[in-house]
């Protein structure tokens, strides 16, 4: 009886310690300040969101180190500003949904913005292994490390979460100690609030930016107007934010509708694609910068293609440029 009852009190003490030992996550997110180099003048003073949405970026892109290199922050965030500067017409105090639009015209991940989010919602993003970025009211952080009181709007990155201490983990980019710093649940739910103009940022709505690797509603979006959505630009490696990656003259959208790399002012044609000159009926498939002539209409429908997607190219380019490689011939 006494054995008995020893297992079954062991049993039940071990079943309640489970039960209370509290979660502790923490995601590698990369930190920098939104001034890399201390400088808190324009536009460094005002880049809260844009550290914030590169440490993110830096982070789906397993960058390795703790902290982001000066010179890759000052970079990235200069872009940034670039980008708001021409889509949005200006780069100040972007609220929540500003900032899901730049990062799901032009960045490789996706983001939405969530209102009135728990705090289980919150702590669930954590632990799917997606950071979220957190808009505030300043003053009601109290952050010891800058004026919290006169800063009216604020961004950062939250990272992690700690139940033991009833606190997230953050990546504050407002001050130069922001790495891992810590607010209470209490403080984040408060102090969460959309920007609003005239200093009435605390009467804005509560909402989080979250975040996604995973490109879905943003997939068909085309931000830089270049006639190639973003599932296709991130296919041809062009960039999500200028019209002419390559820079020779014509749009990426242009380049790839004519079988051409968007990616190279050389004019290089696709892999993959078929192609003929006008006035040759011969037609050719590309496949490792090399033109395979396929011998008969025979093989080229046996193999499934349609004569609807034959390019035609300048002659110049596929009889002078690309050396022939091995006929298709079955």
């Amino acid at each position: 009886m006494k054995k008995y009852l020893y297992f079954t009190l062991t049993i039940l003490f071990s079943f309640f310690t489970l039960q209370t030992v509290s979660a502790k996550i923490e995601l590698s997110v990369p930190f920098t300040s939104q001034a890399p180099y201390g400088k808190w003048i324009p536009p460094w003073d005002n880049a809260c969101e844009e550290a914030s949405t590169i440490m993110i970026d830096l982070y789906y892109q397993n960058y390795g180190a703790s902290t982001i290199d000066k010179e890759i922050a000052t970079s990235k965030i200069n872009s940034l500003i670039d980008i708001e500067n021409n889509y949005l017409g200006f780069n100040i105090d972007n609220n929540a949904e500003q900032m899901a639009y730049i990062i799901n015209n032009f960045l490789f991940w996706e983001a939405f913005v969530v209102e009135d989010p728990t705090l289980e919602q919150l702590k669930h993003e954590i632990d799917i292994g997606h950071p979220f970025i957190l808009p505030v009211a300043g003053p009601d952080l109290h952050n010891p490390y800058y004026d919290s009181d006169n800063v009216d709007y604020h961004a950062f990155v939250v990272k992690g979460y700690d139940d033991k201490t009833q606190e997230f983990i953050v990546q504050d980019p407002g001050t130069s100690h922001g790495l891992d710093f810590r607010y209470s649940y209490d403080t984040i739910m408060t102090a969460m609030h959309d920007f609003l103009p005239k200093n009435q940022t605390y009467k804005g709505n509560k909402v989080a930016v979250f975040t996604t690797p995973t490109i879905s509603d943003s997939k068909n979006l085309d931000g830089d107007k270049d006639g190639l959505n973003k599932e296709q630009e991130l296919k041809y490696g062009s960039t999500l934010f200028f019209t002419d990656s390559d820079g020779d003259g014509y749009s990426d959208g242009n380049e790839v509708a004519n079988g051409y790399s968007p990616t190279k002012a050389t004019r290089t044609l696709l892999d993959g694609i078929l192609v003929k000159t006008p006035n040759n009926p011969k037609v050719y498939l590309m496949e490792n910068g090399t033109k395979r002539w396929i011998i008969s209409e025979k093989v080229f429908l046996n193999n499934g293609w349609n004569w609807s997607d034959i390019k035609i190219v300048n002659s110049s380019i596929l009889d002078k440029e690309i050396i022939s490689g091995i006929n298709i011939s079955e």
